[in-house]
């Protein structure tokens, strides 16, 4: 079950594509330069992951709420 949305449309769009950019850490890639990004956006948004996977299944979580509009 979804839960209500946490962002607002434009935090939405940033999110978006900066996951986008993030390669999947399944790919065994070392911290790149975009989970570093992905990190700090969540950050800015108010959201505290503590790792990089924790930060990857947050943005999905997020994204997959979808937005608030105002």
């Amino acid at each position: 079950m979804t839960s209500k949305p946490r962002l607002l449309k434009w935090q939405y769009d940033e999110l978006n594509i900066q996951y986008a950019r993030t390669p999947p850490l399944s790919d065994g890639v070392s911290a790149s330069g975009e989970h570093y990004i992905l990190f700090h956006l969540l950050n800015q948004f108010g959201f505290r992951p503590w790792s990089r996977e924790e930060a990857m299944e947050l943005a999905e979580e997020l994204l997959a709420e979808g937005w608030i509009n105002e």
